[in-house]
Parts: structure tokens; C-alpha cells; sequence
């Protein structure tokens, strides 16, 4: 994403805020302006990782602002303000250049919704880039407030791009090393199999292939329960054994591609517990299934009367 250099233009019936903006940026003398110096200017970046990678910056008596990069999501910007410098309400984002360069155009990158106390200040994806870009140009992504009180001082709080990018060839680095999911997105997967059939496609072993990479990145992953079910067609010993060779099917690829043995609990149910009634031909196809569930702490293998979140059915050890 590549920022188009252009000075701000007032919209029409904004005279005052284009008037405030005006006074914050000539005359920082009637702001209550925050922002690191020369001297206190540090970025920092974690290590690389196949889950989160982060940028951080603190705005002196500001708060600290962060952008985040989770696995399977886009960037994100989150300011943690300290106490309430920028008002609850809205605020201007803009790119400023730095004192050294006073003739360069300003860039608006539009609105940002302040929030009370610990809300603080979250940028959506669009924005975060649009901030990085800045960034990367030598520009310092700025907040500002007019308030239409008179009485109040402007405030200005802003990112700096001294040191910046060092730092950030640092998060390439880690963002070239996330996994393109995470945790919420795969904690709960299903694999759906033909009427009478036990196999998987080529896009199911994809997808348990990934679902191992993830536990093998994510040490916090502790179980993965199986459960395995078929739809009400047939007899019921005939259904409690395609679901346990459906079960078996996905456990085995799942050991194959390097899955600890331990971590599992792999069940099977037959018919029992549907998860849409067997009325219709889409609704059997629903319920053929063999059901991926990741736990990060709580539940043991074996622990039996558990209940399947994703689907809302009783997992209970078969009797």
C-alpha cells in the first residue's frame, strides 16, 4: 500500500476543524504536544515467531503504541494510553513531516475512535498499513484534537520514524515466519465424509497437515480430542463402526504427519448425536463427520461427560 502525497483539504462546512488543524500545525506552542525526541526515539520488535509478531513505540506520557500481527489475521494498531490524554470521542490521523522538513505536505489518513480509560486507540488493518507507509517514508503518524472549546489546548501525540526502520526489516522478518492461522481459527475443525465412505480428499489432509504445524508451533496446546459420526442410514453397529473407521482415518494421517500419540483422545459415536436432524440429503452430509477439537488446558485425555463446545453434543466415552 503506497500513500499518494497530497496536502489536506477541508471539507466543506469543517471551517473550524480545518482552523484547528492549521493552528496545530503551526504553532506547536498552543498544543499539548507528546512525542519521543531525538534522544528517547526506540522501537522494538519481538523475535520472530509462526504466532504473533509485534512493533512497539512508546509516545512519552502518551502511552505505548503497538502493532500487532497475529497468525491468520492482518496488521492491527493498538495506542495503551496512559491516563486520558486524547479525549473519548475522535481524533485526526495524520502523517506529519518531521521538524526538519516544514515545506512537506501533511497526509490525512482519515478518522480513529478514541475510547475511555483502557480502550485507548484501535486502528483497523486499512489504517495500520496506511501508518506503516508513513513510517517507512519518514513522516510521524500523528493524533490530533481541536476541541471546540477555546478554553482547552489542542493535543497532538505522535509516532516518530527516527529508528524505525531497522527495526522494522525486524518484523518482515517475523511476519515472513507466521502460520496463516491461529489459535480461534483452528481450535475447532470438521471433516466431512461420502455417505458410507471413510475417506479424506486431498483438501482435508491440507488441512489437517496444518492443524499439526499449529500444534507443533503453539506450545500451549496441551489435547486434541476426535470424535467421530455418521448419519442415521444403516444400522446402528453398522454406524458405530463407519464412524470409528472415519475416526481412525483422521487420527492415523494425523500421527503420520508427526501428531504426539499423548495428546489424543479419539472417539466414536455412530448415529447419536447429530448435529442437524437426518431429514434431508444436506443434512446427512452434516453429520457424517469426524469433529478436530484443540484444548489448551482443563480438559485431560480420557476425562469423560465432556461437552463439545463446537457442536454443542455430548462427547461422553462410549459405554
Amino acid at each position: 500500500m503506497s500513500l499518494t502525497r497530497s496536502p489536506v483539504k477541508p471539507s466543506r462546512g469543517k471551517q473550524g476543524l480545518s482552523l484547528g488543524l492549521g493552528l496545530l500545525l503551526s504553532s506547536s506552542l498552543l498544543a499539548a504536544d507528546y512525542g519521543a525526541g531525538i534522544g528517547n526515539s526506540e522501537w522494538r520488535a519481538t523475535e520472530p515467531s509462526p504466532l504473533y509478531c509485534e512493533l512497539t513505540h512508546s509516545i512519552p506520557d502518551m502511552g505505548m503504541a503497538r502493532f500487532t500481527h497475529r497468525s491468520g489475521e492482518d496488521l492491527k494498531f493498538f495506542l495503551e494510553p496512559l491516563g486520558q490524554p486524547l479525549r473519548i470521542g475522535a481524533a485526526d490521523l495524520m502523517a506529519l513531516p518531521p521538524n526538519w522538513k516544514p515545506g512537506d505536505a501533511p497526509l490525512d489518513l482519515g478518522k480513529v475512535r478514541v475510547g475511555a480509560g483502557e480502550e485507548g486507540v484501535r486502528v483497523g488493518s486499512k489504517q495500520a498499513h496506511l501508518m506503516i507507509e508513513a513510517l517507512t517514508q519518514g513522516l510521524n503518524p500523528t493524533f490530533m484534537q481541536t476541541p471546540r472549546d477555546s478554553r482547552y489546548a489542542p493535543v497532538r501525540g505522535s509516532l516518530s520514524a527516527l529508528n524505525f526502520k531497522p527495526v522494522y526489516f525486524d518484523y518482515i522478518a517475523c511476519r515472513g515466519e507466521l502460520l496463516p492461522v491461529n489459535f480461534d481459527q483452528i481450535a475447532r475443525s470438521t471433516v466431512i465424509f461420502p455417505g458410507g465412505g471413510f475417506d479424506i480428499t486431498a483438501d482435508d489432509k491440507e488441512r489437517l497437515s496444518l492443524i499439526v504445524r499449529y500444534i507443533k508451533a503453539d506450545p500451549s496446546v496441551k489435547y486434541v480430542f476426535l470424535d467421530g459420526h455418521s448419519d442415521s442410514y444403516g444400522s446402528r453397529r453398522d454406524n458405530r463402526k463407519l464412524s470409528k473407521q472415519r475416526t481412525d482415518t483422521v487420527l492415523n494421517y494425523l500421527l503420520d504427519v508427526g501428531l504426539d500419540d499423548k495428546m489424543v483422545t479419539a472417539r466414536y459415536h455412530g448415529e447419536r448425536y447429530p448435529i442437524v436432524p437426518n431429514t434431508t440429503k444436506a443434512n446427512r452430509a452434516k453429520n457424517r463427520r469426524v469433529t478436530i477439537r484443540l484444548e489448551r488446558e482443563g480438559l485431560a485425555p480420557g476425562d469423560p461427560n465432556t461437552l463439545n463446545e463446537y457442536s454443542g453434543e455430548f462427547n461422553g466415552q462410549l459405554q
